[in-house]
């Protein structure tokens, strides 16, 4: 089947506008999952929302003016595209099952349809406006900045999955090597964190406010304070892996930031669990089951408390980070919870220190911050404030 559409420029970007049968863009296109598919930087999709397109569509009064948006690599759509006069193409499109299209914007709608055409055959040839990126080599990152544009601006939908993937694709369009990795896999280590519901010890479940543009404000500490924060060990874990990250090329680099943000997750996780045994009034007990839209959170973090926000997020990472640097530099293991463990019980700091408005009150810089550090030591007196 031929296609006529319209190609044009905005900015730096091509794109042609057509209208497209339903069909030919389910065998054609395919919706890539963040930590699922290669290179996918969706969101898994949500079944009560393309249940409710769904139900939509069945009420057969229903319409879609909005454009679903596909991207496609600029050497496969060479092969399909001829080319007329002015601005006018065509795409050449058989009935085949082909991976051509990455669907950017529209898969709750896409997926509904499907739903719906299981008992109304006639949906499938139903014609939908697409608008499609045209993503020249090694550009993937064009389609992340119009899918971020898309859904922090216009829909207000959670965006942290494209921060993630903005860096892979950083990587694989070698914009950054081993010496940029620090930030990429502190936000997967953030990531992992907040993610982590299946374990009731890991603290920071739903505590790290990655997805900047939401409106439901969850969250006790933003995610570019906890990742400076973890930045120094995470570089304590680079330089025991030098050799094996020097000898890795950008998909193998990928492999190995995930992998490592696991690791040191692990390790955060199992550390913080210690400071949460050594404080637990600093820590909300029973945890708290918030529901958001519909879907119920535990927190565990408690906003009464600086414990978890920059100061005490800053200074106890500090200190686990003097402990990997001066002690334990060609190790990564239980050795370093162990001394960690021991600073942390000796430490005269007390639950309501930790308080908003008590002992620690006031502190906000770095300086400070390193300040508690040394006090967690006993390094450094402190007054106490009832």
């Amino acid at each position: 089947m031929k296609i006529p559409g319209i190609e044009y420029h905005q900015s730096n970007y091509r794109l042609i506008s057509t209208v497209i049968p339903f069909n030919l863009i389910y065998r054609k296109s395919k919706t890539l999952i963040y930590g699922i598919d290669e290179e996918g930087y969706q969101r898994k999709q949500d079944e009560k929302h393309y249940q409710n397109i769904k139900k939509y569509i069945e009420s057969y009064n229903f319409v879609f003016p909005n454009s679903i948006i596909l991207a496609i690599d600029e050497e496969k759509l060479e092969r399909i595209i001829t080319h007329n006069d002015n601005e006018l193409i065509f795409l050449t499109l058989d009935d085949e099952k082909e991976f051509l299209f990455r669907v950017v914007d529209g898969q709750h709608r896409l997926l509904g349809i499907e739903k719906a055409s299981l008992s109304d055959i006639e949906l499938l040839n139903l014609k939908l406006q697409v608008s499609i990126i045209v993503t020249p080599k090694n550009r993937r990152s064009i389609e992340l900045d119009i899918f971020s544009n898309i859904n922090s601006k216009a829909k207000r939908l959670k965006t942290d999955l494209i921060e993630l993937a903005k860096y892979d694709f950083r990587i694989l369009e070698e914009k950054i090597g081993t010496k940029e990795l620090n930030p990429h896999i502190a936000i997967n280590i953030a990531y992992n964190l907040n993610e982590k519901i299946d374990d009731k010890d890991n603290i920071w479940q739903n505590a790290i406010k990655i997805d900047i543009h939401s409106e439901n404000k969850i969250g006790i500490i933003g995610v570019t304070a906890f990742s400076e924060s973890i930045y120094g060990i995470i570089n304590s874990y680079l330089e025991l892996k030098k050799t094996e990250v020097d000898k890795l090329d950008s998909s193998k680099l990928i492999h190995f930031s995930k992998q490592a943000s696991l690791e040191i997750s692990d390790l955060i996780s199992k550390a913080w669990l210690i400071v949460k045994n050594r404080w637990p009034k600093a820590f909300l007990s029973p945890h708290k089951i918030l529901d958001i839209d519909n879907q119920y959170k535990t927190i565990i973090y408690d906003p009464n408390f600086y414990i978890q926000k920059t100061l005490g997020c800053k200074s106890i990472n500090y200190l686990l980070t003097e402990i990997l640097q001066k002690n334990y530099k060609n190790h990564f293991d239980t050795k370093v919870l162990h001394d960690f463990e021991k600073t942390i019980i000796n430490c005269k700091l007390n639950d309501y220190d930790w308080k908003i408005g008590k002992t620690l009150s006031g502190i906000s810089s770095e300086s400070g911050f390193r300040k508690v550090t040394r006090i967690l030591k006993n390094e450094e007196e402190f007054i106490r404030k009832e």
